[in-house]
């Protein structure tokens, strides 16, 4: 028996359901940001780290927003959260403290004084420069998505992790993705209680310098959760993939398969500070090569600590030299289709939604959950979730170093796999189109 895929079945939504919680209110509407207070803000060129997130994970934008269930006044940052609820916070391990980032600043919020590596790199068996660790509060995105939040959560991370990489690549820092780590001491090391904030990921930048001190974990009420609404079923999922040690750890990891590609930086910066949820798309096709240039760049390596275990599928309905269907990452065709039932299919497994109906192609991450399962564990859900949002930011924010605009979307889960024909599971889905 798995927990996490007994999660995942019962967090499945059929044609025509939903996935949100009908009766929220803004009167519960939970902060998307940390409250420090008076708290001294540090600034970014404190840490290798600063600039990466400040360029990768900063609010871009900010203005008032109209909808269910009320208006509210909405930061929009520079990676892909649904309805902006932003459930994923970041850390900075550093020579000098243990920083918290305050999003909304930006800037760095030291809230542990001395050397903070040692206890990071304790729990995750891995030495670094500087280590960025991103946390997660699962009681922001289900006030809106209840249990099936938590995929969000790892969804948020990804596209995230997706800037992160990116910019630490350019930066010549050789990012490693840990998604190893013994649960219990990197939740002790940021002061988070695990169940209502708990560790998603690690990125370890740059060689170590100099000798660490030793581990020490005081408590800090500054980083602590505010208490919400428990989920049972995504806490049950998490507490059976968690790690005891670092026996465990190195049990479970292998090497990086590659290295981040690198990428001119200002171009990203440019595109990351552009990116937006766009629905809107002109009726002309893609070019061929430019497309088949953003999937080499989704399909890259991540240099992760795990095997790859997600694969794209991409319909296409609009592509300069391409017939309407199911092609490969690489463009080879699977099935061709009639485009505008390919379009009607596609627009209703996501939810009924237009706008992957009108995009010139949707890219599907989709992963084989029952086989995963067999060979990684339930520790292999988490990183197959964060995978697939790590290819869907790729997606979208080399769709904007286009010209083009793209944004990720839910769905019917059942639907999609009927779509893209395959019996294995939709984690994301990215659609693309010109502006």
């Amino acid at each position: 028996m798995s927990a996490t895929l007994d999660y995942h079945r019962s967090t499945n939504v059929p044609a025509h359901g939903t996935d949100e919680d009908e009766a929220r209110t803004l009167h519960t509407h939970p902060s998307a940001f940390k409250d420090y207070g008076d708290a001294a803000r540090v600034p970014l060129e404190t840490s290798v780290a600063g600039p990466i997130l400040r360029d990768g994970a900063a609010v871009v934008r900010t203005r008032t927003h109209f909808g269910h269930p009320g208006r509210r006044t909405v930061h929009f940052r520079g990676y892909s959260s649904a309805g902006a609820l932003y459930p994923v916070e970041a850390y900075v391990a550093a020579s000098d403290g243990l920083y918290s980032f305050d999003a909304l600043a930006p800037a760095l919020v030291r809230v542990r004084e001395r050397d903070a590596r040692a206890a990071v790199a304790a729990a995750v068996d891995a030495s670094a420069a500087e280590f960025v660790v991103l946390t997660g509060l699962h009681a922001r995105t289900g006030w809106k998505y209840i249990e099936r939040g938590y995929r969000h959560v790892w969804w948020d991370a990804g596209t995230m992790l997706a800037n992160l990489l990116a910019l630490a690549a350019a930066d010549d820092l050789r990012p490693r993705l840990h998604t190893a780590f013994a649960d219990g001491a990197l939740n002790e090391a940021l002061g988070v209680d695990g169940v209502t904030e708990y560790a998603l990921a690690v990125v370890a930048l740059g060689e170590p310098t100099g000798a660490s001190a030793a581990p020490n974990h005081p408590t800090n009420s500054l980083l602590r959760a505010a208490s919400g609404p428990r989920y049972p079923l995504a806490e049950a999922a998490h507490a059976a993939s968690s790690l005891a040690d670092a026996e465990k750890v190195r049990e479970w990891r292998i090497d990086p398969r590659g290295e981040e590609p690198a990428l001119d930086r200002d171009a990203l910066v440019r595109a990351i500070g552009r990116r937006g949820s766009v629905r809107e798309y002109a009726q002309r096709p893609l070019p061929h090569d430019e497309l088949a240039d953003l999937l080499r760049w989704a399909e890259a390596p991540v240099p992760a600590d795990a095997p790859s275990v997600v694969r794209q599928v991409v319909t296409v309905a609009a592509v300069d030299g391409l017939e309407p269907g199911i092609y490969d990452p690489e463009l080879n065709v699977e099935s061709t289709r009639d485009e505008g039932e390919l379009r009607d299919a596609v627009g209703f497994a996501a939810m009924e939604q237009e706008h992957p109906r009108d995009a010139a192609v949707n890219v599907f991450q989709m992963a084989d959950l029952d086989a995963l399962a067999g060979a990684l564990g339930d520790r292999g859900y988490r990183w197959a979730q964060l995978e697939a949002g790590i290819r869907a930011g790729r997606l979208q924010v080399g769709a904007f170093m286009r010209g083009w605009g793209a944004a990720a979307s839910t769905f019917y889960d059942e639907e999609v796999s009927r779509v893209v024909e395959t019996d294995e599971a939709p984690l994301l889905m990215v659609a693309i189109g010109p502006r």
